[in-house]
């Protein structure tokens, strides 16, 4: 009996102890902030998941998810990219209360860019033109993080040769509950060389010389709201008024619409974001998903182009074993339009819509899709260091890593007109592209990417950028 009792308040203190540990949790009793010497606090606070007086439960299957919740709150912290640094630090007050200690690393958010650019293939070219008056220059002035708010203030002033003045202007949150933001853009570009023909899939480019080849004045406004923390549905109206030169439309019929060489439209836009990354710059593990729906021209102006598209992308990380890293893209567009203008038609091969390995080839192309796959081994793991001569941990205190990549893109287009007496190795094909690279991270978002690739024609050939590859 002695024993059977024994064995009974055993298991009662097992029961107790097991019932305390599944209600185990901690009062977030307060928040210290170090190192905001212009971020302001309600914004920072935008990005926590948790605040001050929250109860975090930290109980059996409530473990998992408060990791959750506080890995989140300091990646939503990085991605604003308003820091390079971002650290948590938890002391205990007592058994159920804790003290959070923030310590960031702000960024430098003033950046006076110099720009100075010749116009031609080369610096020999340019030298050999003797013709001075082909250089652009002039600076763009970047303001992040204006008023400690976020604000984003963008000032291009180019002259020269090819010219563009333009300012835009970025407010995220206009309301206190900070979920809706506006971003307004305004600007004049003008070219003396534009692309207005693709050959034999290569672009080929008209030079103005003493005139412009194209001029342009756009506005834009772009409101957006944000759902929670990781979703943002963007809005956006915008105006071009362009004049493009006389002979452009007699070395490409098909460059405008005949009729005339001004065009003024407008271009309305919705697009989603559902963004789930732990790293906007380099992500490792996570995923993101972008759809977007795009009208351009409404029927309010003479010779204006009517053109609709929708185009989905979606990317997807994870971690494999080990170092080993995989990721993934899909990208797909679709237009109601089999051909339009070609100075609107730039679709496959530009921006980050093309297959590695076909880097020096386009196809104008209104309907594609894009598969990118990516196998990364992480020859140095992330690290801090800090530079000896520079005390500024804004510059002296950075972070490296460096990722070996096995690549496989393939792709391909339809409903491709291609012109007569040109040829297309690429265009309504599938197509595929393989290599290997090397990418090297650090702070301020830089990537350097080199890569190596054969493509689907028995091409080889050797690629510099400076954007993560998916």
């Amino acid at each position: 009996m002695r024993k059977l009792m024994v064995i009974f308040f055993l298991l009662c203190s097992v029961a107790s102890f097991a019932q305390q540990n599944e209600d185990g949790y901690f009062i977030v009793s307060k928040i210290n902030l170090v190192g905001n010497k212009i971020t302001k606090p309600s914004t920072i606070f935008r990005e926590m998941l948790f605040h001050e007086g929250d109860t975090i439960r930290t109980g059996g299957d409530n473990a998992a998810i408060a990791d959750e919740i506080i890995k989140e709150s300091r990646e939503n912290l990085l991605n604003t990219t308003l820091f390079n640094f971002v650290d948590f630090d938890w002391l205990d007050v007592d058994e159920n209360h804790k003290v959070l200690t923030i310590t960031m690393v702000e960024r430098w958010y003033l950046w006076p860019i110099p720009y100075l650019a010749y116009a031609d293939r080369n610096l020999k070219s340019w030298y050999d033109a003797d013709k001075i008056t082909r250089l652009s220059y002039g600076f763009d002035l970047v303001y992040r993080n204006l008023w400690g708010l976020k604000h984003e203030l963008d000032l291009t002033i180019i002259g020269g040769y090819n010219q563009n003045f333009g300012v835009t202007y970025d407010i995220p949150y206009l309301t206190k509950r900070q979920r809706l933001g506006v971003k307004l853009s305004s600007g004049l570009i003008r070219n003396r060389e534009l692309a207005y023909i693709t050959e034999n899939d290569r672009i080929k480019y008209f030079d103005g010389e003493d005139d412009y080849a194209h001029e342009s004045f756009y506005a834009f406004l772009m409101p957006y709201y944000r759902f929670g923390y990781r979703n943002k549905l963007f809005l956006q109206a915008r105006y071009d008024n362009r004049l493009f030169n006389d002979s452009l439309a007699v070395k490409n019929p098909d460059f405008a619409n005949p009729e005339g060489t001004r065009f003024q439209y407008i271009t309305l836009s919705a697009i989603f974001k559902n963004d789930y990354r732990d790293d906007h710059n380099y992500p490792l593990d996570g995923h993101y998903l972008e759809l977007e729906l795009t009208k351009v021209g409404v029927g309010l102006f003479d010779y204006s182009p009517d053109l609709f598209y929708g185009k989905i992308t979606a990317d997807w990380y994870t971690p494999v074993v080990g170092r080993f890293y995989w990721a993934s893209n899909i990208t797909t567009k679709i237009s109601d339009s089999k051909m339009s203008p070609y100075f609107l038609s730039q679709g496959f091969g530009y921006g980050n819509d093309y297959v590695r390995a076909y880097d020096l080839y386009v196809v104008d192309a209104q309907n594609y899709t894009i598969f990118k796959n990516n196998l990364k081994f992480e020859i140095l793991k992330p690290v801090t260091k800090h530079l000896p001569l520079i005390k500024n941990d804004r510059f002296g205190k950075i972070h490296l890593a460096l990722y070996a990549n096995l690549f496989f893109d393939f792709g391909c287009t339809w409903d491709v007109i291609v012109p007569e007496n040109f040829s297309t190795r690429i265009a309504n094909e599938w197509i595929y592209g393989t290599g290997v690279g090397i990418d090297f991270v650090t702070y301020y978002d830089k990537v350097l990417r080199l890569e190596y690739g054969i493509n689907g024609l028995g091409e080889t050939g050797f690629f510099v950028h400076l954007v993560a590859p998916i």
